[in-house]
């Protein structure tokens, strides 16, 4: 699956599921289904995987965590036929805890080679310092847009942004829109796919 030829997607996850999480990826243009992540329960560490669609009959991708904390674990995503490590997720604990949500993207070698960072401003500030506080704050926050960026180039090139999220959900469905179309041409789609999944995830495992 190319994931590089659809430059609007729509990420969904149902809210409320108690065991695991589920997430299922369209096509904006054409509303059809390209993509279908499960995480299983009952898992010490997250494992995520990408399916090309709801029968899980095709796997695509593979996501797992290195540490089985994950205040600042890392995540490894390999591509599912070849075992082949791709690239992996390396979340900045303290950051994304007190300041704003910031994972760097590492190449196989263990370069840096790029970075996940909310862009929400100063709204990422008040959902961490006034959740804190008070449960009726984070309540709020909870349903207040969050918005990414994710930059990519290869070792020793200068960074571009490759993708922009928005997240946001109701007492129902979260939903992350998913926008590629600034990518540069050979950008690899299975980048944004994973980010995307990730924070998704994370937010499901977060608010259990």
């Amino acid at each position: 699956m190319d994931y590089s030829q659809y430059k609007h997607m729509q990420l969904r996850r149902k809210l409320l599921k108690l065991f695991g999480a589920e997430i299922s990826i369209t096509d904006t243009a054409s509303g059809a289904q390209i993509g279908f992540i499960k995480m299983k329960a009952w898992k010490l560490r997250e494992d995520i995987r990408l399916y090309t669609d709801r029968s899980l009959s095709q796997e695509v991708m593979a996501i797992h965590a290195r540490q089985i904390i994950d205040f600042g674990a890392t995540y490894d995503v390999s591509d599912s036929t070849s075992g082949v490590l791709i690239f992996s997720l390396r979340r900045k604990g303290l950051r994304s805890a007190f300041v704003r949500d910031f994972w760097e993207i590492l190449d196989p070698t263990g370069t840096v080679v790029g970075a996940i960072e909310e862009t929400s401003g100063q709204l990422a500030l008040m959902r961490r310092w006034l959740s804190a506080i008070n449960d009726i704050f984070g309540l709020i926050f909870a349903f207040v847009k969050q918005s990414y960026e994710i930059r990519y180039a290869a070792a020793g090139a200068t960074q571009a942004v490759v993708g922009q999220i928005v997240h946001q959900k109701n007492p129902i469905i979260v939903k992350m829109a998913l926008d590629t179309s600034m990518a540069p041409a050979g950008t690899d789609g299975r980048l944004t796919i994973a980010a995307g999944a990730l924070l998704s995830i994370m937010d499901a495992v977060k608010n259990r």
